[in-house]
């Protein structure tokens, strides 16, 4: 028997961001979105899910992390 816990989404009404967290909550592991047409399954238990975006990248931007950076030249 596995202790190992996970987290998933399948097929969101709508397109749905998320975070994956460490146990302690201080180190994000993992973001990205999932569409209606998609499945997510991460092996992180400490997912949080946002249906806004601007909401999910605020916590991305508090926590150093800009998902859309600039293109460098």
């Amino acid at each position: 028997m596995s202790n190992l816990k996970s987290s998933h989404l399948d097929y969101p009404t709508v397109e749905t961001w998320f975070i994956c967290w460490d146990n302690s909550r201080t180190l994000i592991t993992s973001y990205d979105s999932v569409t209606p047409m998609q499945t997510m399954i991460s092996p992180w238990d400490e997912t949080d899910y946002y249906e806004n975006e601007e909401v999910w990248l605020q916590v991305l931007l508090d926590n150093g992390i800009n998902p859309f950076p600039e293109p460098e030249d």
